[in-house]
């Protein structure tokens, strides 16, 4: 995806009506980066910003007394941006990884997301155990520059990875035997299983756990620590679990994969 188009989007989002209004306000934008091609965290609907992140973003602004400005943003630029002081912070259904780590600063996680395995229906018995799918010699796809591409690359040795540009490409994969396993987070395996119930399945275990979180400057530990204040309210209050269920009403049920 050209950053032409990238910008185009990001006019959209700003100008026609993102997940949140922004209000007249003395105090500055909280600049939020978005990549919106993550369903159902975010993603475009009807030229608008919606998800999990939108909702929180809208949430999180309104905590702090700041009009909302969504961003969007390529995937492979949002730490630079980020770097430049375009944004500042990343809702985006980032994974917390090491190497993250090393280039910003992650708020408290607010939703355990880890890797599992999807498969042609009636065949996720061939891949019981983590052992099984990192053994496997058939065909295993996986979405380029993710943790799940990076995984998939140390663990699964045997294997003949093909990586995808986009999750959607998957499902056909898989029902054309062009893949045996498509390896992704839970998120993303669950929005490919219901929308092909009749033709995939999940393996209902967890190949490595995984964390999601906000990401902001290493140097910005006041935003850090009121959208970390901010998570503990939503807790505490059932904020948090009413956006998260309402985008994935399936969590609840998953809780086992998750551990």
């Amino acid at each position: 995806m050209s950053i032409r188009h990238w910008m185009a989007a990001a006019t959209i989002l700003l100008a026609g009506g993102s997940c949140s209004t922004i209000r007249d306000s003395h105090a500055p934008p909280l600049r939020v980066g978005i990549t919106p091609n993550y369903p159902p965290l975010i993603m475009m609907r009807a030229d608008k910003a919606a998800g999990v992140e939108c909702d929180f973003a809208r949430q999180l602004a309104a905590d702090l007394g700041r009009p909302l400005q969504l961003v969007a943003l390529p995937w492979e630029l949002q730490f630079e941006e980020l770097d430049e002081g375009r944004v500042d912070i990343l809702m985006s259904g980032l994974t917390v990884t090491p190497a993250r780590r090393s280039r910003v600063a992650f708020c408290d996680s607010y939703m355990d997301n880890p890797l599992v395995a999807v498969v042609r229906r009636g065949e996720s018995g061939r891949y019981a155990t983590a052992e099984a799918v990192e053994r496997m010699d058939g065909k295993l796809g996986v979405l380029k520059d993710t943790s799940a591409d990076a995984y998939v690359r140390r663990m699964c040795q045997n294997a003949k990875i093909l990586p995808l540009s986009v999750h959607n490409d998957a499902a056909f994969y898989l029902v054309n035997q062009r893949l045996d396993v498509y390896v992704c987070d839970l998120a993303v395996a669950v929005d490919l299983v219901t929308r092909n119930e009749s033709r995939l399945e999940l393996v209902p275990i967890s190949l490595k756990p995984q964390q999601l979180a906000w990401a902001v400057r290493s140097d910005n530990a006041a935003l850090k620590q009121q959208a970390n204040a901010a998570l503990t309210r939503w807790r505490a209050g059932g904020t948090l679990d009413r956006i998260l269920n309402r985008w994935m009403p399936y969590r609840p049920a998953l809780a086992a994969v998750s551990r």
